[in-house]
């Protein structure tokens, strides 16, 4: 439905056959009904020589070259077909399905609309407009279409895969429903299994979320949308094994893709594999340049490779690029701060505060700064602040500890000092190193890269 082009039109086939005066149809005929396409193409292109002027021999023959898997060849039929009949059903609906087919879905949208306009009734055909409606961004129009077919489609699950995607963004309740309805017609479906993992997430259920992708890892074990959506949420989970497991081979599966680029690079973090994540974070900047965060993960990268100077103009160009990078602003200021350069760490640090109070990096690193300034009070409020965002932050209770010992509260700092020191040792245990990164936008989950 959608994903092959119409065949009913062989049906046909018999008739012409049996009128035609020219025994080379008839010929034609028995081949692609043996499905010995390649065959027919050579019998209907030497037909087409003959005969030019038949739009039903363009037709078949641009089936017979589709069924083939070549394109070009097949566009090239449909159209001589409909310069000699402009209104024929068949062969705009086959232009259009082919078009969906190859990803063109403004032609695809044109071709079967016009099907539709001049009478189509094919169920497949008003699914596939559907489906083109929605890829080129008319959602609301093309759920309206998909839920009229639903008497006619409802036994498919190609139908319910696509209303559970275009339901998700503004109904996960429901995309959850059809998405189990997809599933109970193929349960072994990549994209349903994706789609329902997503739903699941929506709802916060994380848990069914990993169990569905595992469920698709282990019948499609090299599709690259379910690595992908498996790493990016096992990373989002802390679950680094099993994000780099999954992440490394989608790269090695497909190196050109760049969200597996990205999310590989990014993973290589947790392992404290600095230089092998700023090679990768590098080559995604070759490929998809000006793209802010990157640019802060390279940065932030080369504070780790102790490069300050390389830090800093990488930092600055996210900034230049998003100015909404809070935490490419925090790395700037305690650069700022470590250089005793305070007052432009001050400003720095400020902005962030503007903007998110609660900002764990800014409430410590203001904290640091009002110590240098000799404003411990100060310095007390910002960490406790830290801590009310963070109560594990290890490194908030620590430097608590030491501003209230030379406030005198001795007691309170033992405490924290304590504190601090029990949650500093738990994090080296789990040896964990997160950078938080927003969620790759629209240049990288676009067409295939999608894991929808």
């Amino acid at each position: 439905m959608g994903r092959t082009i119409r065949l009913a039109a062989l049906l046909l086939v018999a008739t012409l056959a049996a009128t035609a005066a020219d025994q080379t149809l008839a010929r034609a005929a028995e081949q692609i009904a043996a499905r010995d396409f390649q065959a027919a193409c050579i019998t209907l292109r030497a037909i087409s020589r003959q005969a030019p002027r038949n739009p039903d021999v363009w037709n078949l023959l641009g089936i017979c070259e589709s069924e083939l898997n070549r394109p070009e060849p097949a566009r090239d039929a449909f159209l001589s077909g409909l310069k000699v009949e402009p209104d024929s059903i068949p062969l705009h609906e086959n232009l259009g399905l082919l078009y969906f087919n190859q990803g063109e879905f403004v032609e695809s949208k044109r071709c079967l609309a016009k099907a539709v306009a001049l009478g189509s009734r094919q169920p497949g055909v008003a699914f596939s407009l559907a489906a083109s409606e929605i890829r080129t961004g008319d959602r609301g129009k093309g759920l309206a279409q998909l839920q009229e077919l639903e008497s006619a489609l409802s036994d498919q699950s190609a139908y319910w895969t696509e209303r559970g995607w275009v339901e998700l963004t503004g109904d996960p309740a429901a995309a959850a429903v059809s998405f189990e309805r997809a599933l109970t017609l193929a349960p072994d479906d990549a994209r349903a299994l994706n789609g329902a993992a997503s739903a699941a997430e929506a709802r916060h259920e994380d848990e069914k979320a990993l169990s569905l992708l595992l469920r698709g890892r282990k019948v499609q074990p090299s599709d690259i949308r379910i690595l992908l959506h498996f790493g990016s949420l096992c990373l989002r989970r802390d679950l680094t094994v099993d994000a780099l497991d999954a992440l490394e081979r989608a790269y090695k599966l497909a190196p050109s893709n760049n969200l597996a680029l990205f999310l590989y690079a990014r993973v290589q973090i947790a392992f404290q594999q600095w230089q092998q994540a700023h090679d990768l974070f590098t080559e995604f900047d070759r490929r998809v340049p000006n793209y802010a965060p990157a640019h802060y993960a390279l940065g932030w990268l080369d504070i780790k490779l102790n490069r300050t100077a390389e830090a800093r103009q990488h930092l600055e160009r996210s900034l230049a690029l998003d100015s909404s990078q809070l935490d490419a602003r925090c790395e700037l200021a305690q650069l700022d701060l470590d250089d005793g350069h305070l007052d432009q760490a001050e400003a720095y640090f400020l902005a962030v505060l503007n903007a998110q109070p609660g900002h764990l990096k800014a409430n410590i690193g203001m904290g640091d700064l009002l110590q240098k300034k000799g404003d411990l009070k100060g310095a007390e409020a910002r960490y406790e602040a830290a801590i009310a965002s963070d109560p594990q932050s290890g490194s908030a209770h620590y430097k608590l500890s030491t501003v209230l010992l030379h406030l005198h509260e001795t007691q309170r700092a033992a405490e924290e000092r304590a504190r601090g020191a029990e949650l500093n040792a738990q994090a080296a245990k789990a040896a964990k190193t997160v950078l938080v990164l927003s969620e790759p936008d629209g240049r990288l989950l676009s067409g295939t890269e999608t894991w929808r």
